[in-house]
């Protein structure tokens, strides 16, 4: 195998999907944007209204966090992490979705799929390429919002309860989480770009898996599921084996031919 080749695929595709501010403005700018509002609009909660929503939460925090006692402190750690943390979490499935969706499917729109055929290359060669250039900036991407987001939690908590919150095991393990969402997005698109004809049908299948992390927080509001480490380190570990799966499956059925 010729990782070289490979390097050259993933260097190829990166170079398309940051010439086009279309794809990837939104892709940096919206996550950004909600990494520094939404910790902004935790800690006006905490500070000015935690009254008017602390029963709501105050049986689920208890069992989380491990107190009764629901102030300012205690509340934004609690959102912060248990509900702030798996909308972040849809980071790198929207963005892998998006790169993966653009790098296969969109071979087919952009008519450069025979081209691509006709060079002495491998399916491993391919696929290693074209899955490199999604699960890198993804995860890279993550990783910096994660960043501001502890960031400006940290340095507001600190400015008005002189705590810094951040971080957390919970938090950890969901930052950890990340690259397996990301390669279960980019297995899904592998999986079906044979059989769907552009960019918009693989997003959005591949985009389901954003889903079941989005119900995350209303579970653990409503006390459905306590989001604890345990919990995170459970899910991991189904995460390693279902991306073995979708992955082994994805290259089992994927063919050059896939996008044409």
């Amino acid at each position: 195998m010729d990782f070289k080749k490979s390097y050259a695929i993933m260097a190829n595709d990166l170079s398309e999907v940051f010439s086009s501010k279309a794809i990837y403005m939104p892709m940096i700018a919206v996550p950004t944007f909600f990494a520094i509002m939404l910790p902004i609009l935790t800690f006006y909660v905490s500070t000015y209204n935690i009254s008017g929503i602390a029963s709501r939460i105050i049986g689920t925090a208890t069992a989380v966090v491990g107190t009764s006692s629901i102030g300012g402190p205690v509340f934004m750690a609690y959102f912060s992490v248990y509900v702030l943390g798996p909308i972040f979490m849809t980071m790198p499935i929207f963005t892998a979705s998006v790169i993966a969706a653009d790098s296969f499917a969109g071979e087919k729109e952009r008519k450069t799929s025979e081209a691509l055929l006709s060079t002495p290359i491998t399916i491993q060669e391919l696929l290693i390429g074209k899955m490199a250039a999604s699960f890198l900036p993804a995860v890279v991407l993550t990783l910096a919002v994660f960043a501001i987001y502890g960031s400006v939690t940290n340095y507001l908590a600190y400015k008005a309860f002189n705590a810094y919150l951040l971080p957390n095991l919970s938090w950890i393990l969901m930052i950890a989480m990340s690259p397996f969402l990301s390669l279960a997005a980019i297995g899904i698109v592998v999986l079906v770009s044979a059989h769907v004809q552009g960019i918009k049908e693989a997003q959005q299948i591949s985009s389901l898996l954003i889903l079941p992390v989005l119900v995350l927080p209303f579970t653990s509001i409503f006390g459905v599921v306590d989001l604890t480490p345990t919990f995170f380190a459970v899910v991991m570990l189904f995460l390693i084996v279902a991306d073995l799966a979708i992955i082994y499956f994805g290259i089992k059925s994927f063919k050059k031919e896939s996008i044409l």
